[in-house]
């Protein structure tokens, strides 16, 4: 009885071992591991909400450090620079459409998985630096009066340019079964550095990503 025991227990602990391990849903990720994904959101902070748009590329240096780079298209999320004062009898000014900004920027990913062990989510800091690029474009301004009476101005070209900012935050990825394909969910602070836009702005966004290795 004790051979026989002996083999069908450990084939039992084998089998046991075997599913708890196909179970476990491991993401795992080594030197060289390529994710790519979309995501979508949205910003607040300079005008007002508006959604936006993006994708992510990230390559693994190892299975914390993930050196990413990343474009987001922001519509309609900062004001033009009409007037430096308003004038006399002005009390506010107002445009037909705000700038568009694309964010292009570098940074690195920093995962934690020894806080959740990697069952299925992973947390993750986040740090970039990059450009905030606006197209020039035409606007049409409309002061308001202190009287209530409002005056449309003939339409008024605006630069284009390019600003340095930084940006930080982080989030969660969470992995699905095949550990290949998952889920990010993110939110960042922007700091730009420009003469014309320089408050801070945050975004939240949500995305899939796929690891090629």
């Amino acid at each position: 009885m004790r051979f026989c025991a002996s083999p069908l227990r450990i084939g039992l602990l084998a089998l046991i071992g075997a599913a708890a391990a196909l179970g476990q849903n491991v993401p795992y990720l080594r030197a060289g591991s390529i994710e790519v994904g979309p995501f979508l959101g949205g910003s607040y902070g300079i005008v007002n909400a508006q959604y936006m748009v993006g994708g992510n590329f990230t390559v693994a240096a190892n299975k914390y450090i993930l050196p990413y780079a990343e474009f987001t298209y922001l519509p309609q999320v900062a004001s033009p620079p009409l007037v430096s004062s308003l004038p006399a009898g002005v009390a506010s000014v107002s445009v037909n459409r705000n700038i568009d900004f694309y964010d292009f920027h570098g940074g690195v990913h920093v995962r934690l998985p020894m806080l959740t062990h990697e069952k299925p989510f992973v947390p993750y800091l986040a740090f970039g630096v990059g450009v905030l690029h606006h197209l020039g474009t035409t606007v049409t301004p409309t002061f308001t009066y202190t009287d209530g009476t409002t005056q449309t101005l003939p339409p008024a070209p605006q630069p284009g340019g390019s600003d340095f900012a930084v940006n930080f935050g982080g989030g969660i990825r969470y992995y699905f079964s095949s550990a290949k394909f998952g889920m990010r969910a993110e939110v960042k602070v922007y700091k730009p550095t420009g003469s014309q836009y320089s408050n801070v702005f945050g975004k939240a966004e949500i995305g899939l990503f796929y690891q090629f290795r």
